[in-house]
């Protein structure tokens, strides 16, 4: 039976989920062992009471797997509930004795600045951390006393960067392995996942996260903290000689501004995604996270981009997770140079935020390579993509899902199959 390498993309809606699984043998022994790779595993609008209609089917499904076989790495790419907080309300809620002792995890990548003394090792990000926290603050108590406040992205937005929940999800996964490590570009990788034969690259983010989190512009709220914790809002009277019209308009109109800083927290974390490659047998994949824009310069700046045949299309498909230009170009340039054909797949979800799906990012990837996401059929538990060892230097990627679904592009790889089922690749 031929081998072929596997990714699957679960269908978690507004979050991330995948499982690699990969043929590595070991030149030493001889012997080719099936090692799987879950990343993330999260869902922003799910807590501990839909844990079990959105997480459990995807933990099962890995389980299954596994097949009793450890997993042999998990990567957290981010600090976002909608890629951390699946582990966590899994574990002890749905599955008896604990989801660890069932994974059985040798090996965890974390960020670097998930580490328990990373703060105190930096502490111009500690100090660009505690800003951004006292921001988040004041966005959700504002909002808390004017709802109405609220724009159609907001509330998703910050449930997404509450730091509060984070911190409890991150402090689970600290403790998820046999071994932890905690990685970023240039830190050595030797000892931190068994894989023989296929080699993993770390691309990004920079160990000093500093330079991520960009300029804050806290707006003028008007709230007031009372002794006991108590806040309240204050709407201030308009200045002698002021029209009040315009005065309470100004007002409003600098409140606005709260939808960008709620972003620009967004995008801190964001950009501190691991970016990782991972090439067997002539493929190069790329698992993006949620890496933005400032994340993809950074990576260009230490020339450490190259031509990839598989991308885990960063930010959901968002316009700000691909790169354009030469950035773009330097992922996935117009002529793939070894003439395999190349696919993307997209952790999406149905609806519209914050500029998602984004069409003219859609359209740039569907120029260059077979696209896939996950809600081309909702009702789908996953997406799978599979990159045969088929010997020669022409190879087709094929494209599996669990019930039949309509392909997203124009383009339709030779090997194209519409199938279903548990089977494995």
């Amino acid at each position: 039976m031929m081998e072929a390498l596997r990714v699957r993309t679960y269908n978690v809606r507004f979050g991330d989920a995948l499982l690699v699984s990969v043929p590595d043998h070991d030149a030493e022994t001889g012997v080719t062992t099936v090692r799987h790779l879950l990343i993330d595993v999260g869902n922003v609008q799910t807590g501990a009471g839909g844990a079990d209609t959105v997480f459990q089917p995807v933990l099962d499904d890995v389980l299954a797997e596994l097949d009793g076989a450890p997993l042999d790495l998990y990567v957290m790419t981010h600090e976002h509930l909608d890629h951390v907080q699946g582990l966590f309300y899994a574990d002890g809620r749905l599955y008896e004795g604990g989801l660890r002792e069932r994974l059985k995890p040798r090996h965890a990548w974390l960020t670097a600045s998930a580490a328990p003394d990373y703060y105190e090792r930096h502490p111009e990000s500690a100090k660009q951390l505690a800003l951004r926290k006292a921001l988040y603050d004041d966005l959700r108590e504002y909002l808390r006393l004017r709802p109405e406040a609220a724009r159609r992205a907001v509330p998703s937005i910050l449930l997404n960067n509450d730091y509060r929940r984070t911190e409890a999800c991150v402090e689970y996964l600290r403790g998820l392995a046999e071994h932890t490590h905690y990685v970023h570009r240039g830190a050595p990788l030797e000892g931190t996942h068994p894989f023989k034969e296929a080699r993993l690259e770390v691309w990004a983010p920079e160990e000093d996260t500093s330079d991520y989190y960009g300029r804050f512009f806290p707006v003028a709220l008007g709230l007031e903290r009372k002794p006991g914790g108590e806040v309240s809002l204050n709407v201030p009277a308009p200045p002698p000689g002021v029209d009040a019209s315009a005065f309470y308009n100004l007002l409003t109109w600098r409140r606005r501004g709260l939808g960008d800083d709620l972003l620009a927290i967004d995008k801190a974390a964001n950009n501190t995604s691991i970016v990782f490659s991972l090439e067997w047998r002539g493929w190069r994949l790329l698992f993006a996270g949620d890496a933005e824009l400032r994340s993809w310069k950074t990576m260009k700046k230490h020339g450490v981009l190259k031509p990839v045949h598989f991308l885990k299309v960063s930010h959901h498909g968002s316009h700000n997770g691909t790169p354009e230009g030469d950035l773009f170009d330097a992922i996935l340039p117009e002529q793939p140079p070894d003439g395999r054909q190349r696919c993307a797949v997209i952790s999406a979800f149905s609806g519209t935020y914050n500029g998602i799906p984004h069409t003219p990012t859609n359209e740039r990837l569907q120029a260059r390579c077979a696209l896939s996401t996950t809600v081309q059929d909702e009702d789908a538990p996953f997406v799978d993509l599979t990159f045969e060892d088929v010997g020669r230097q022409r190879a087709t990627p094929r494209i599996r899902r669990a019930v039949p679904v309509r392909n997203l592009g124009p383009q339709r790889p030779r090997g194209h199959t519409r199938g279903g089922g548990k089977r494995r690749a």
